[in-house]
């Protein structure tokens, strides 16, 4: 093959589909996916909703949550385009199959809640619930990514960037939690509940919020995890809407470190564990390059931004406060980004 005009990464993964990498193993990726606007997951969301009444908090289940911008088209082009290594992609959803797909792709497994998840804790609108759960996708390999549908690749990415050489899951964190998080919003809430855990059992102190994007795992940690934490587990596996009393997976990852089986990196504009030569030069012509980059789905300056740091990864996120209109550019964004048709699709 002929690479002299090809990205050195993309050349190294050419050929590669269903095989592990390096030393590592193969890797998956797990998604969560839900097209909240089908007329019957709706009804049977707001049927769940009236049961609860008042004891769910607003923000569990706002638009944001369940709405479907097809996120999840292009972000299977951006694994296809960045990381064609990626072994099986399994998608986790309720009684769905985005019309798009091609479930013929020998990638692609579609995995029902039903699947993976206590019939007694169905039907489940908590993506906390699934996640303590998703080591039970049949097949599921030891190395895995997780992702959620607005999470993107946005350039060439290799394994050692999630995993070490030991095969370690890197942690990406952010800023610290404050208080203010706390009162604001129960995701934080949540963090800190599994944080609290891992403290308590391994006197491992954290603090911060994960960077909100495409993470590594390893299945056994999450075993491990669940039989250690059993009981608030099993809570947030039956807790249909996501609650303060919630973990979530951070626990994880928090745990991979607490036994140090896990590396915390902490992200910035500039990457400090480089060598001093490395350092320098990109000091010198100003290369900024970012690991991972958030933006909110109306953030103008989201092209500008990844144009300046060149993150690995990318998030478009949905939240609360995003307007329709927004809401309607996130398309068009995508489609800017990842114009390219992949093999998942029809």
């Amino acid at each position: 093959m002929d690479t002299k005009n090809v990205h050195p990464q993309k050349a190294h993964y050419n050929g590669i589909s269903t095989r592990g990498v390096g030393a590592l193993p193969p890797i998956d990726l797990v998604y969560l996916w839900v097209d909240g606007n089908a007329p019957e997951l709706k009804q049977k969301r707001l049927y769940w909703q009236n049961q609860y009444g008042e004891k769910i908090d607003p923000l569990s289940v706002d638009k944001s949550r369940f709405v479907d911008n097809q996120e999840l088209k292009y972000s299977l082009r951006s694994v296809a385009k960045y990381a064609p290594w990626v072994n099986n992609i399994y998608i986790v959803t309720d009684n769905q199959v985005p019309k798009w797909l091609n479930n013929n792709n020998e990638k692609i497994h579609i995995v029902d809640h039903k699947e993976i998840m206590p019939a007694e804790a169905l039907p489940t609108f908590n993506a906390s619930a699934i996640e303590t759960c998703i080591c039970n996708i049949k097949n599921l390999s030891e190395y895995f990514l997780f992702a959620n549908d607005d999470m993107f690749f946005a350039d060439y990415t290799e394994p050692s960037f999630f995993f070490t050489e030991k095969g370690y899951p890197i942690f990406r964190i952010g800023t610290p939690i404050t208080k203010k998080h706390l009162e604001d919003c129960n995701y934080f809430r949540m963090l800190k509940n599994s944080y609290d855990l891992i403290e308590k059992e391994f006197g491992y102190k954290l603090n911060y919020e994960p960077h909100h994007n495409i993470d590594p795992y390893r299945k056994s940690d999450i075993i491990k995890c669940n039989k250690l934490f059993k009981e608030e587990i099993e809570k947030t596996t039956f807790s249909k809407f996501r609650s303060d009393t919630d973990v979530q997976r951070v626990l994880y990852s928090a745990y991979a470190c607490a036994i140090k089986e896990g590396k915390l990196k902490k992200l910035s504009r500039f990457d400090w564990e480089l060598p001093l030569y490395k350092k320098l030069f990109k000091l010198i012509t100003l290369n900024l390059k970012k690991d991972s980059a958030y933006f909110g789905a109306g953030d103008d300056r989201m092209f500008k931004k990844i144009k300046k740091y060149k993150p690995n990864l990318i998030c478009i996120n949905d939240y609360d406060e995003v307007s329709d209109t927004e809401r309607a550019g996130i398309k068009p964004h995508l489609e800017k980004l990842f114009p390219e048709k992949s093999q998942f699709e029809l």
